[in-house]
């Protein structure tokens, strides 16, 4: 896939300098944005995120126009009308942090429900609270799970309680009511921001023993919008396809 770096387009293979940071520790920060065939969605909001991250940390860095790039790369892989994923992604070496910009074909699961392991291992940064290129954790939990035969894992915080998935953010309902997890260590989510704009969701710590009073569950992220959760562990959800359908649209735009 042509891929864009330094002011330029090109197929080959992204090139990291080995000393650097994020080829020896994965440092960097990076976005993901799903083209829906006809608009990039809510580019506004995953840019804010984005340059957010790096100005937390004290990273200078340039930009470009990420609309104008992913776009010409859509073009130049033929993915003009088709979905897909654009991932902006910062490698964080010495000096003045640069974008890599990439898009991969997406095809949507409108239709999938999640199964969810129970993580067993703790992690818990103020990392958390950003989306790094450093996830090693999230990707090892990911991994073991789908070597398991479930789609993702649960995470939790150093008390058991629940954080988020490692692919998205989760909210659960009881007796008509959402609730989402509060906590300083899970990645501000997109697809829930945008969730709470048309679902009263109130932000509440979720221990895991409390996980069978929630009759449904849901994961949400930017690529897949809201889908239902039928099971975290042992535990077992009623999907609710209408909560999901209504965010769903919100998130991944709406079809003509």
């Amino acid at each position: 896939m042509i891929h864009y770096k330094d002011g330029g387009y090109s197929p080959e293979k992204v090139r990291l300098d080995p000393a650097g940071g994020a080829f020896r520790f994965g440092a960097g920060l990076f976005e993901t944005i799903y083209y829906n065939g006809r608009e990039l969605c809510h580019m506004d909001r995953h840019l804010d995120r984005l340059l957010h991250g790096l100005r937390t940390f004290g990273l200078p860095y340039t930009t470009v126009d990420f609309t104008e790039v992913a776009g010409q790369l859509l073009n130049r892989n033929g993915l003009e009308g088709e979905t897909a994923r654009v991932d902006i992604i910062y490698p964080v070496e010495d000096g003045v942090a640069s974008p890599v910009v990439l898009v991969k074909p997406v095809e949507p699961k409108p239709y999938k429900a999640f199964r969810l392991c129970l993580c067993e291992d703790r992690h818990v940064s103020d990392l958390g609270g950003h989306k790094t290129t450093n996830g090693m954790f999230p990707y090892l939990a990911r991994r073991r799970a789908t070597a398991r035969g479930f789609d993702d894992a649960a995470l939790f915080d150093m008390e058991d309680n629940i954080l988020e998935a490692t692919t998205g953010a989760l909210v659960f309902k009881k007796q008509g009511h959402f609730v989402c997890v509060d906590s300083p260590y899970r990645l501000p989510s997109i697809a829930l921001d945008l969730a709470g704009t048309v679902l009263d969701i109130l932000p509440v710590r979720l221990p895991l023993n409390e996980l069978p009073l929630f009759r449904h569950a849901y994961l949400l992220n930017s690529l897949i919008g809201m889908r239902p959760v039928v099971a975290i562990g042992e535990t077992a959800f009623v999907p609710d396809d209408q909560a999901c359908d209504l965010v769903s649209s919100l998130v991944l735009g709406a079809s003509d």
